[in-house]
């Protein structure tokens, strides 16, 4: 899937982007979030006008990438 940010922040937990059910630029708010994320750090957005939550940002490992070991020729 490819997006194009179009986010014009008003504030930390407040931005503009484009609402797959309205299918148009929305404002999206951040609701109060249960992980223990600080105040626009977490990944969850909600449109205000038809309630339609999207995730947004990166996605964090909690597990060591593992090493490929591949026997000599």
């Amino acid at each position: 899937m490819t997006h194009a940010m179009t986010a014009l922040w008003s504030s930390p937990e407040r931005r503009s982007e484009r609402c797959p059910a309205c299918a148009d630029e929305r404002p999206f708010e951040q609701p109060p979030c249960l992980d223990g994320h600080e105040p626009g750090e977490c990944p969850e957005w909600a449109c205000l006008d038809c309630g339609h939550a999207i995730t947004l940002g990166t996605v964090e490992s909690t597990r060591p990438a593992r090493q490929l070991v591949t026997a000599a020729a």
